[in-house]
């Protein structure tokens, strides 16, 4: 028996892999199906909670379009072709843009991608689960203390 099921406690996910669980299963839906993304990064010094609280305030923000990661910001949209598509993720960027704007978060531009028509250039891959819920593993996730650990190591063995 290992501790686990002793405690009842359940494996953590690991840091750049979160569920997608919105209230409407429609949404989970729209991001498998969705064909453009952008991918906005919230400056360091906001937390998740933060991030999540003033796109939440928004009415204009729905979980339709987007969903958050961390300190990223996914937005999705599909179902549409052409300019058609293009105008309505713009919108929805738009939108996303002002509720940061009125909660004072800034970005990190240089981790952005705009109008991206594969999720994976956006940096994250999805994964089905059962419905109405999205497996997100975030590809530009960086664990700073990781790295940070890895340099001092390397410098201690003189590498």
């Amino acid at each position: 028996m290992t501790n686990e099921t002793l405690t009842g406690e359940f494996p953590t996910l690991p840091p750049n892999v979160s569920i997608f669980s919105p209230k409407s299963p429609d949404a989970a839906d729209k991001l498998l199906k969705a064909s453009l993304f952008t991918r906005l990064s919230a400056s360091s010094s906001t937390s998740p909670d933060q991030l999540s609280k003033a796109l939440q305030a928004h009415s204009q923000v729905s979980e339709d379009f987007y969903l958050t990661h961390k300190n990223s910001i996914l937005i999705f949209d599909g179902g549409v072709e052409g300019d058609e598509l293009e105008d309505l993720h713009h919108e929805h960027f738009r939108a996303v843009c002002l509720a940061l704007k009125d909660a004072d978060i800034g970005l990190d531009v240089a981790k952005c991608v705009h109008d991206s028509k594969d999720v994976l250039q956006a940096g994250f891959q999805l994964d089905a689960m059962k419905k109405g819920s999205v497996l997100v593993i975030d590809l530009m996730h960086a664990d700073d203390d990781d790295e940070d650990d890895s340099e001092e190591e390397d410098q201690e063995n003189g590498a």
